[in-house]
């Protein structure tokens, strides 16, 4: 009945009728201080609504009342004074102040609420504006289409204080006004944070030649995300790597000579003067750009080719944890010393000797990301231990895509993600991790080729939007409160026309339900044309055995029909996909951008076309393929 994302920490059904809005509601709002991002949302929910607001009181709280059977003026003078009898013998209708006895339920848990419906009103209960915020998204999702909310009394709050998504800029990505819309979009499911990950993407200034020169945001794009993010209580913190990962810096002439090797072409030196002045020269600017961020993420992950030059080895005794832990304390230093927190990724430091470690600067969050695997707690444990010993903060990085050995994955390998989701959610319980990102990469390195699209990562993303908020949701049922919540297929209809399916089996259902979806059904396209182009792919690989076959038993007419009929078969198939393919990442990219994502995917079958296929003489116009 109940098919909410995330899925509250309490929820009781009320006895009674369910409150009426298709007969017009009007709204009390009562703010300790004074928040314009709270009545903005509140007239987008209920647009036509008559809203009084004032700030007096303590904490936060929203008032909905039936407009039916009384004038909205009159109904909106009772809300605003806070006296008397409300409608229908509800007493105190108005905001008078969330009682201290019942907000003491809520004391100590940020962005918590309390959410009352009866048929005569409903109220939302919050100690601060995001509470009543995010009590808000929930209300809107009690909402039916009938306009109805069931009774129900629900107190809700978030297992995790920072709960993240990631916008990977290296590769493919969504249009710009879509980075800015799904913000809004995370919000509504309870996350807090995106990590953002530039690039070549970022308008640098003072070296713009490191700036795409199509792709990357402007500056007034990137006002635009950030308000975007403000408005919805969304905390960006931006990632500048610093240390490895930086093909897009070195493989410029300009700075060529400070890769560690000449072969790396993604990893700087640390003993190059040079190379500090470089990297806090991005650092200075990313953290001009993102002003109200707490948090300045260095990277520093995978680098491979650490303390191979000989100018480091001898510097640092060809001990690759301390040329690490020696650069990054110089950045640590540097980001603190202007007010930011610096986040790091945990890897290189993963098996560092304890006597190295006790060396990097406590004024530090390590980062631990682990994607894979069946022992996630147990390896978080012992590196979180590790940290916190030495007073570094530690956070979490689960993934809803990342490498799985699939490097051309049109969607999540969702058997790896969700797995990795609900170790890391029970591992985040038990150590009290205070922040946990959904890292979501585009692609392996800069120099490589787009795993996916992210309109197609929807599922895992929500998947950790429920977890981080609430550890113990029941992810048995997530696959039915997503198709009902994110595609508006109604409970019990897949069911009906799928049978029996588990949470891992998204990607393997939603295209043969595409029909049936009333919401975000682009994307529930998208995914389908994937799964074409798959299965069209997958069968064009076997075409191998026809050409050894003919190989074989050279001019043997039944051979090469039977060549011919499977060449046919697969062109035809992969062809039809290419128009449909690039149709449905128009939506959500440039057009350049989205055809080079389809040439990723046919490169190799167009490669063949011209360099074998059409050498032995096959083609769709040949006599035997008409």
């Amino acid at each position: 009945m109940y098919h909410l994302l995330p899925e509250p920490q309490q929820l009781k059904l009320e006895d009674g009728s369910a409150f009426q809005i298709n007969d017009g509601v009007w709204l009390s709002l009562m703010m300790e201080q004074e928040e314009p991002r709270l009545e903005r949302h509140c007239r987008r929910a209920f647009p036509g609504a008559k809203l009084a607001s004032s700030t007096e009181g303590s904490g936060y709280s929203l008032l909905l009342h039936s407009a039916a059977g009384t004038s909205a003026g009159e109904r909106l003078q009772k809300g605003a004074s806070g006296g008397g009898s409300g409608e229908n013998g509800v007493a105190g209708a108005g905001p008078v102040g969330v009682p201290e006895a019942e907000l003491s339920l809520l004391e100590g848990r940020k962005e918590s609420y309390l959410l009352e419906v009866s048929e005569h009103r409903v109220r939302i209960r919050a100690t601060d504006a995001a509470g009543l915020y995010y009590g808000l998204q929930t209300l809107l999702q009690l909402r039916n289409p009938q306009g109805e909310i069931a009774a129900v009394t629900i107190m809700d709050w978030p297992d995790t204080r920072l709960r993240a998504m990631n916008y990977d800029l290296r590769q493919t990505f969504s249009k710009p006004e879509l980075l800015v819309r799904y913000l809004a979009d995370f919000s509504n499911y309870k996350i807090n944070a995106v990590l953002i990950e530039y690039e070549d993407k970022f308008p640098f200034r003072k070296y713009p030649e490191l700036t795409h020169p199509q792709h990357a945001l402007n500056p007034e794009q990137l006002e635009a995300l950030h308000d975007a993010a403000k408005e919805h209580f969304i905390e960006i913190i931006p990632l500048q790597q610093s240390f490895g990962h930086l093909e897009y810096v070195l493989r410029h002439d300009r700075w060529r000579h400070l890769r560690e090797t000449e072969s790396s072409t993604g990893e700087i030196c640390p003993s190059r003067p040079e190379s500090y002045q470089l990297i806090t020269d991005l650092l200075e600017e990313m953290m001009e750009a993102h002003p109200d961020s707490p948090y300045i993420h260095l990277g520093c992950d995978e680098v491979y080719s650490l303390c191979e030059c000989a100018q480091c080895r001898e510097a640092f005794g060809g001990i690759r944890e301390r040329a690490f832990i020696a650069f990054l304390n110089r950045l640590i230093e540097f980001t603190s010393s202007r007010g930011r927190t610096p986040v790091f990724w945990h890897d290189m430091l993963d098996k560092c000797p304890p006597e190295e470690l006790a060396k990097l600067d406590p004024r530090s969050v390590a980062m631990i990301w682990i994607y894979n695997g069946r022992n996630i707690e147990a390896e978080v444990s012992g590196l979180a231990d590790k940290f916190r010993a030495l007073g570094i903060e530690v956070m979490g990085a689960p993934a809803v895509r990342s490498f799985d050995s699939a490097e051309h994955q049109n969607y999540p390998v969702l058997d790896n993600r969700t797995d990795n989701l609900r170790q890391w959610a029970e591992a985040a319980g038990r150590l009290h991790l205070d922040c946990v990102v959904a890292t979501n990469w585009t692609g392996p390195f800069s120099l490589g080729v787009p795993y996916g699209i992210f309109e197609t990562t929807w599922y895992p993303m929500l998947l950790h939007a429920e977890l981080a908020w609430n550890r113990k949701a029941d992810t048995e049922t997530f696959i039915d409160r997503f198709l009902e919540r994110f595609h508006g297929i109604p409970a019990g209809k897949a069911h009906e026309l799928q049978g029996r399916y588990r949470l891992e089996d998204y990607y393997n259902l939603i295209w043969k339900l595409v029909d049936e979806v009333r919401l975000n059904k682009d994307s529930a396209g998208l995914i389908a044309v994937m799964h074409d182009f798959e299965d069209a792919t997958d069968r064009s690989r076997a075409i191998h055995k026809y050409v050894y076959r003919w190989e074989m038993y050279p001019g043997d007419e039944a051979e090469w029909q039977s060549l011919l009929n499977s060449y046919r078969h697969n062109r035809r198939g992969r062809e039809a996909v290419r128009p449909r393919m690039t149709a449905a990442l128009e939506q959500y990219q440039s057009p350049d951008m989205a055809a080079h994502f389809v040439s990723s995917r046919f490169f190799l079958h167009d490669y063949l076309e011209r360099t074998l296929y059409h050498v032995m003489g096959l083609h769709l116009d040949h006599p035997a393929t008409s």
